[in-house]
């Protein structure tokens, strides 16, 4: 586990586990408790719903699907939609009744028809979304019918969309027996001027070239981020002079100039600008999915205007679809586990667990989520063969506590088992009760279950060790080595990545496609605990020649961790979101170098960091990633770690207040906030 602590055995406990971490002080009690049919039981005998109606942020589009059939009928079968999710060890799956409703993307949507242009196009997806969070949704756009309400505003062609001029009307889908709408806004060239900008800021930049220019620091040229990232800051050192600055960016569908002053960051001599919500959606909205945005940024001196300095071109490009659910982190400062719920939880994070919570003398640290994030295996203390405890996520109570020490866990895709790692021995359990079922495999460590409940990869030592001797925190010279279920049990399969040329591989995760395996590489064969010079790489499950993700891996890159579910891109394209901590600079807010000596562990802090991969080619044994951003809800003065994402963030229903636990709020149902 990347950390910012390292710890000598030969130190007595009580120094160790106060050199760990720190916590919070406050106990804290939940209220009510899960039923399985997904509601929760209050004290008082009221039942509520666990899944009420989550807030969106407020720059994060909604989505307007109306159901017409109401049979909750099969979906087509276009798309490869099952009837029932794949199964592990002979589990029978006990899913739900599944409804569907139609969901088009982008939904309410604001584009720009561009200076000079007499039409722009854009492209309509639709899919069917199920009840339930286990299926993916299914896209079902060859099979839809698109219209729009005002033909003087546009008309489709197919699922293209070529609009003339501007207004506001609305986009119909219908496939089958479902039905749905959404808003769509045509307006002209934008231009805004932001707080603390003069109202005829455009008139100072009406002199010619040649003038001292900004220089952009971040985010990096080429960068792709989610469209409802609503969060997002360009940083920049001025040219001399420069006291008013000019933001321009073009694309098919944006046409946007912004003007503001420097907001000054620290004593750094660079400023930040962060777009507004307004900003953000002209920006976003119109670059969803389309070809890459050009930017550029000029600057002036506001009192005494003359030759303009303009910084070099640079691009960003927007997904198509939006970030759903949540990713789980580690807070090594505070000792916490944290969370953040795109379209709910704003601009900061939540403490979903703390060290008195869980019992824990110091700090909860490594942990593990189920994919259908309902269950959660939780180290606390010792980075050793710890204490581990398994929870249930939305109302933080213990399922199991583990009869024996581990460091590394994961879950099957029905969450009816588990395997845990104590550094030498993959053990499979029950997720219910922590009973071993059986060992499926020695001298290995950091397991990952694929998401057809087929495959499980792992970290092998290369030679051999017993117990501690394998490295219960972390391995070197390792190999990624594949499991295989057979039908009844589990078979090796083949060794992905081989150790040799002296490095190190460690930390697989599959994708959520199953196509391709996300994992960590020492070229220096740095123990995976700490390793400085850690790399982000892909190598096809099927085996093939493994690729560094050069784009977006700059060094010192630790735990990948994959979004659940792959989602579309233009042209017909995908893409995967990944994250992992990084040790490496953001612009100005965190302006780090590297030691003088990159043979000793850093005490550089780690954040989560966030790229795109294009899966086609990571399956391919090809690059396929984009420059790397920082996730902004993040505390800058604590080292940040395993960000592990889920599609669905489950909390516990609530009446009032009153029934979450300290420090929450009962919002729409569900308890919202950062226990104490």
């Amino acid at each position: 586990m990347t950390s910012q602590v390292r710890f000598a055995w030969v130190l007595p406990l009580a120094m160790v586990l106060g050199a760990a971490c720190s916590a919070g002080q406050d106990k804290t009690s939940i209220i009510g408790f899960k039923g399985d049919s997904g509601t929760v039981t209050l004290p008082d005998g009221n039942v509520v719903q666990q899944d009420g109606a989550p807030l969106e942020d407020s720059g994060s589009p909604t989505q307007d699907s109306t159901v017409v059939g109401t049979d909750g009928g099969t979906p087509p079968s276009d798309s490869g939609w099952t009837t029932s999710p794949p199964t592990d060890s002979g589990v029978a799956d006990t899913s739900p009744a599944v409804t569907w409703s139609l969901q088009i993307t982008p939904a309410n949507t604001t584009v720009t028809l561009p200076g000079g242009a007499t039409s722009a196009t854009l492209a309509f997806y639709a899919s069917l979304v199920p009840s339930t969070g286990f299926q993916p949704p299914q896209d079902v756009t060859s099979s839809t019918s698109f219209t729009i309400d005002d033909t003087s505003i546009g008309t489709f062609s197919g699922t293209t969309l070529t609009y003339v001029k501007p207004g506001a009307t609305t986009v119909r889908a219908k496939q089958g027996t479902y039905g749905a709408s959404t808003s769509f806004t045509v307006v002209g060239p934008q231009v805004i001027v932001a707080s603390g900008a003069p109202s005829g800021s455009a008139s100072s930049f009406g002199g010619g070239g040649g003038g001292a220019a900004p220089t952009i620091v971040y985010p990096n040229d080429g960068t792709i981020v989610p469209p409802n990232m609503n969060v997002f800051e360009f940083q920049f050192l001025p040219g001399a002079g420069n006291t008013l600055f000019q933001l321009q960016f073009k694309g098919s569908n944006v046409d946007l100039t912004v003007y503001f002053p420097c907001n000054p960051i620290g004593s750094t001599g660079g400023c930040g600008y962060a777009p507004d919500a307004t900003v953000w959606k002209y920006l976003a909205e119109g670059g969803r999915g389309q070809t890459p945005v050009t930017y550029t940024l000029s600057g002036v001196n506001g009192s005494t205007p003359g030759a303009v300095g303009a910084s070099a071109a640079q691009h960003i490009s927007f997904g198509l679809e939006d970030i759903v659910g949540g990713v789980y982190y580690w807070n090594a400062g505070a000792g916490s586990t944290m969370r953040y719920e795109f379209g709910v939880s704003g601009a900061s994070a939540e403490t979903w667990m703390n060290a008195p919570k869980a019992g824990a003398a110091i700090c909860v640290g490594c942990h593990e989520l189920s994919r259908r994030g309902h269950r959660v295996a939780l180290g606390q203390d010792l980075p050793s063969p710890a204490v581990y405890k398994t929870w249930d996520v939305a109302t933080r109570t213990v399922v199991f506590q583990g009869s024996t020490g581990a460091n590394f866990y994961t879950f099957s895709p029905d969450e009816t088992q588990m395997v845990t790692s104590d550094g030498a021995t993959l053990t499979l359990r029950s997720a219910s009760t922590g009973a071993q079922v059986a060992q499926i495999g020695q001298q290995g460590t950091q397991p990952n279950w694929s998401a057809d409940g087929q495959h499980i990869v792992y970290a092998k030592h290369n030679g051999t060790c017993f117990g501690l001797t394998c490295g219960a925190t972390g391995i070197s010279d390792g190999t990624i080595q594949r499991l295989d279920w057979s039908g009844s049990i589990w078979a090796s399969g083949p060794a992905l990545v081989t150790y040799g040329g002296g490095y190190n591989n460690y930390y697989p995760t599959f994708s959520p496609d199953n196509s391709f395996v996300i994992f960590n590489r020492s070229p220096n064969n740095q123990n995976s605990y700490d390793a400085y010079d850690a790399e982000v790489w892909t190598v096809p499950t099927a085996g093939g020649t493994p690729v560094k993700l050069a784009r977006a891996s700059t060094g010192g890159d630790s735990w990948p961790k994959p979004t659940v579910e792959v989602q579309r891109y233009r042209n017909g394209g995908s893409l995967v979101w990944v994250t992992f901590s990084s040790r490496r600079r953001y612009g100005l807010r965190l302006n780090q170098n590297p030691p003088a000596d990159p043979t000793k562990p850093t005490d550089l802090t780690a954040q989560i960091w966030m790229t795109a991969i294009d899966p086609a080619k990571a399956a391919a044994g090809v690059d396929g990633s984009w420059p790397a951003f920082w996730l902004p809800f993040q505390d800058l003065g604590s080292g940040n770690h395993i960000a592990q994402w889920v599609k669905k963030v489950e909390r516990l229903g609530c009446l009032n207040n009153a029934n979450c636990a300290r420090g929450e709020q009962c919002v729409s149902g569900v308890c919202v906030g950062s226990i104490q």
